[in-house]
């Protein structure tokens, strides 16, 4: 078969994938599809309890010795429209439309991310005359929204010496590592008391930053509309005395901040004077953040009098640990030149009437610099009086410098594609990392075709892109050793 003809199943099958409904969460329809599949060619196949499903071929004939692989990627898709849009994820299956040398759909996500990763592997799976040693095709549920999926693979279901997850998103990319992560939930208890007789209130707000990924993103050092608040107030403290009644800011675990607001107190007098205060030091960190956010927005506007307020203690106990706390890059590799290792991000902070909650998202590409950075945030919360805890730990993939499944990649690639691939690492979560501790033998890498804007209806396919990584994929299976 050419590489153009297997294009073109490719996308003959994401096509027909993009009829059933996969948002993560309601992956039983496309799971079921898949164990159809297999029936319907006379495969293998198991479902398991998360509905990840493995799909297994025998090899080619004549490549028998061959290396066996394991051909992974996740059904779920994000589930995003536009403002106008009518389309009903639950039922409606996505509408692609085809523009030069792009695919996209109706003001809707395209869900190729990661639905070309399953495109390509029932592609394979459909012809018979593919060359392949022995094949495992692994199908993940629920990336998207925790990788629930590939935490339930066991590894004793699979026995491939080579992983390949298609769900990158970059052409001539290949990445061989990924970062680990865990959560810290932070509480520190709060007891209001009577707001004061003759303050005036205050409402700050931090505004306009440009947010992003608090993986892939926090190289880039952008402004957390948490940690800027929390400045502003510490220093405004340092001026003349204010209360506090009101912080929060963040509303996911995976995004730096880019609102935060908090309501102070002081004494009428001093109003004016903190009002410039505050304003003067938002301009020095204005400065500092340009070029990469410019557009921060501090406010300082008059507000009613709130009835209670946190104790002195409390307010600057929390004020305290926030200002101290580190945010944003920890580390650079060592290894991959450029790469962020480790960092953290202040995520969100709630007010919850009798207690303030924090959640910081923790990454590393080495579990040892996690577990420091980790054990430092906790350290210095629980000094400051909060109860703090970890959760939702997963592991890095941590990078095998000169391996020989990235050694022959990295030849063939040049050799049948005609470009040297840019071999990086990312700082996020990849289902190779949890797929590696159930697999600390199997040899991995990711690669994929280009996609623009996933996670947004603005979401795009690079079609040439798709029959570079189809012919690169083909090579791989026929030419590893």
């Amino acid at each position: 078969m050419t590489h153009t003809n297997y294009t073109t199943n490719v996308l003959h099958w994401f096509r027909e994938i993009s009829q059933i409904p996969r948002e993560s969460g309601n992956e039983q329809g496309i799971s079921d599809f898949l164990m159809q599949f297999a029936k319907d060619r006379g495969l293998k196949a198991e479902q398991d309890e998360e509905l990840n499903v493995i799909i297994r071929a025998n090899a080619t004939a004549g490549y028998e010795n061959h290396p066996s692989i394991i051909l992974q990627g996740h059904i779920d898709m994000v589930a995003e429209k536009s403002d106008t849009s009518t389309h009903d994820f639950f039922k409606d299956p996505i509408e692609l439309i085809e523009e030069d040398e792009w695919l996209h759909a109706n003001e809707t996500t395209l869900g190729a991310d990661n639905g070309i990763a399953v495109a390509m592997a029932l592609a394979v799976l459909d012809d018979p005359t593919i060359p392949h040693g022995p094949l495992e095709c692994l199908f993940t549920t629920n990336e998207e929204t925790g990788m629930n999926g590939a935490m339930a693979v066991k590894g004793d279901r699979l026995h491939g010496q080579y992983l390949l997850n298609i769900d990158t998103e970059q052409e001539h990319e290949f990445i061989v590592a990924c970062a680990g992560g865990c959560r810290l939930d932070l509480t520190l208890p709060t007891n209001a008391v009577p707001t004061p007789a003759g303050l005036t209130a205050l409402k700050v707000s931090v505004d306009g930053l440009h947010g992003g990924h608090s993986g892939i993103e926090i190289g880039e050092q952008l402004g957390n509309a948490v940690t800027i608040l929390a400045r502003l107030l510490v220093e405004a403290q340092q001026e003349s005395p204010i209360s506090l009644s009101h912080f929060t800011g963040g509303s996911k675990h995976n995004a730096i901040p880019r609102f935060a607001e908090a309501t102070i107190l002081c004494q009428p007098s001093d109003a004016d004077a903190l009002q410039a205060h505050i304003q003067g030091n938002a301009e020095i960190i204005r400065h500092e953040l340009s070029p990469q956010d410019p557009n921060l927005q501090v406010k300082v506007t008059p507000c009613d009098t709130p009835a209670t307020i946190y104790s002195d203690a409390q307010a600057h106990t929390f004020l305290q640990f926030l200002y101290l706390a580190p945010h944003g890059v920890f580390g650079m590799s060592k290894k991959l030149e450029g790469l962020v290792d480790t960092s953290n991000n202040i995520a969100i902070v709630e007010d919850n009437d009798t207690q303030l909650d924090i959640l910081i998202s923790v990454r590393s590409l080495t579990m040892s610099q996690l577990a420091y950075l980790r054990d430092r945030i906790m350290t210095l919360a629980k000094a400051h009086g909060f109860t703090a805890s970890e959760q939702g730990r997963y592991p890095a993939w941590e990078y095998e410098r000169g391996s020989r499944l990235e050694e022959q990649a990295i030849a063939l690639y040049k050799e049948v594609i005609g470009v040297e691939p840019h071999v990086t690492a990312v700082h996020a979560g990849l289902e190779c990392g949890l797929l590696k501790a159930q697999l600390p033998n199997t040899q991995m890498i990711s690669f994929g075709p280009t996609i623009l804007g996933a996670h947004t209806p603005k979401e795009r396919l690079h079609l040439p892109a798709v029959d570079t990584v189809s012919k690169f994929l083909l090579t791989l299976l026929e030419k590893l050793q």
